[in-house]
């Protein structure tokens, strides 16, 4: 596949607004846009590379992108679904995720899943317009802002993590209970988590 990084997959959720989004958009060298976020896309002022998904969600005829479309039909997975395993085949390894973050609970909920179940085939970051979300397995360490909120979620109460840089400090520790690991706050300008397994890393960003 002849497209360069950084790479992005742009959904068919509410236009993310936020000023970091419209930073970290003007670095994208590539976006594949699932079904209708492409019209949105477009509307920014960006141009498509290709479009994922079953096309019911477009507002132009196909033939009026100008790009490549790639149908994924499988009514048994939603688009971001299939298009994050088509990206896996493509031998994509690192993807920003936009256009995600639904109005709809039910929806975004399943999306953070979805990104769940793929970070061990990709690096992926979802940019909402209240956070970068992140799950990872290793130790990772992260820019941030003093004073910067930050959330930790353990998938099994058996996860021990380590972190550093952060006001409320966890050494080889399990999270006590689904909101032990809520609003934390960086330090300072980095923090770090060592995990055992599987946790979400959720930076809010500042107001």
């Amino acid at each position: 596949m002849n497209y360069k990084g950084p790479y992005a997959l742009f959904g068919n959720g509410p236009d993310p607004t936020h000023p970091i989004i419209k930073d970290r958009l003007k670095s994208i060298k590539t976006f594949f846009c699932v079904d209708g976020g492409a019209d949105k896309l477009l509307k920014r002022g960006y141009t498509p590379d290709i479009i994922l998904g079953d096309m019911d969600s477009i507002v132009q005829k196909e033939s009026q992108y100008n790009c490549k479309i790639v149908p994924l039909k499988d009514q048994s997975k939603s688009d971001m679904e299939k298009s994050l395993s088509w990206c896996v085949k493509n031998e994509i390894k690192e993807l920003d995720l936009f256009g995600f973050s639904y109005g709809r609970d039910d929806q975004h909920l399943a999306n953070l899943l979805i990104m769940k179940n793929y970070s061990d085939k990709m690096k992926m970051k979802m940019y909402t317009d209240n956070s970068l979300i992140i799950c990872i397995n290793e130790h990772t360490n992260f820019a941030s802002k003093s004073d910067q909120k930050i959330s930790l979620f353990s998938f099994n109460k058996d996860t021990k993590i380590t972190t550093t840089g952060l006001k409320y400090t966890l050494n080889n520790s399990g999270l006590s209970s689904p909101s032990h690991g809520i609003s934390n706050s960086a330090k300072g300008s980095s923090f770090s988590v060592h995990p055992s397994d599987w946790v979400w890393v959720i930076m809010n960003y500042m107001q």
